[in-house]
């Protein structure tokens, strides 16, 4: 029994190194194709491939893709959300997947995801978004959640969400109106003050709304 075992373990050693020899020392699984999935054009596929340095007959073990992740970003394609490398042994080709970061605001000249995260864009963005003003990172990341906190119905008549702080927001919205919103502890009970203070007549030609307060708001 005890040689059964050992010539069992003896047979298993020699093929993981077999095995070993063949993927890391041998031109039998050698790149034989780089390709770019993801990519928004044929621009950016050739500077994504050449940061990647990818060759052809490279040993398709020997590829890291976490260094692959890291000179992409340091090379400053900050539009790349996740980037994931993907081996096909059988084909010996090497897949580049690239994720775009979704814009939701835009911030001075660059554009916000959902995390807060600052990106330019390497294609021209459709349709309005909203323009974010905040004081620092932080405050950028708190004025996005806010901003998306709020009903679609109302997303989609705000110009702009300032962030003095992470519990201080100004809305301005697409008539001009201005808001004072303070923190988004009370949202929901603010969003309704706010449809039934516009909805009111006499409100029609209103510049400015406080529900800072929501249980004084005040109109001018």
């Amino acid at each position: 029994m005890r040689r059964k075992r050992e010539f069992t373990l003896g047979i298993a050693l020699l093929l993981i190194a077999t095995l070993a020899f063949l993927f890391g020392w041998t031109n039998i699984f050698t790149v034989k194709g780089v390709s770019v999935s993801g990519s928004p054009n044929s621009q950016i596929t050739k500077e994504v491939l050449r940061i990647a340095d990818i060759k052809l007959g490279e040993k398709l073990a020997r590829i890291e893709p976490r260094n692959i992740t890291s000179n992409l970003a340091l090379a400053g394609i900050d539009w790349i959300e996740k980037v994931n490398i993907s081996r096909n042994w059988f084909s010996r080709d090497v897949t580049i997947n690239i994720s775009a970061r979704v814009p939701v605001a835009r911030s001075g000249d660059k554009y916000v995801d959902a995390g807060g995260v600052l990106f330019t864009s390497p294609v021209a963005i459709k349709g309005e978004l909203p323009t974010i003003n905040a004081k620092d990172e932080t405050a950028r990341l708190a004025a996005v959640e806010f901003y998306q906190s709020l009903p679609i119905d109302m997303r989609k008549d705000v110009e702009s969400v300032s962030a003095s702080s992470t519990k201080n927001f100004q809305l301005k919205l697409k008539n001009s109106l201005h808001i004072n919103w303070g923190d988004s502890s009370n949202n929901a009970v603010k969003i309704k003050i706010y449809k039934a203070l516009i909805a009111l007549p006499e409100n029609k030609k209103i510049r400015q709304m406080d529900v800072s307060d929501p249980t004084k708001p005040t109109v001018k």
